[in-house]
């Protein structure tokens, strides 16, 4: 796996290497979520600065469990 300063600048790179903007600014939130994916720990986290996890999954109920 690439390291983290490998993939900011592959992301960097790809958006045509910016000096300002929302590119540049989340270049290293973006590698750090990149690198955390590949952490066999994360269990859905993402990493330790993301606001979100993965959802819990749900159970469609098909049919009415009541009769009329």
């Amino acid at each position: 796996m690439a390291t983290k300063d490998q993939i900011k600048k592959a992301i960097l790179e790809v958006a045509g290497n910016p000096e300002s903007g929302a590119v540049f600014n989340l270049a290293d939130k973006w590698a750090d979520a990149i690198v955390g994916l590949d952490a066999s720990e994360s269990e859905g986290k993402v990493v330790e600065t993301a606001k979100f996890e993965k959802p819990a999954k749900e159970t469609r109920i098909t049919k009415a469990d009541e009769t009329r």
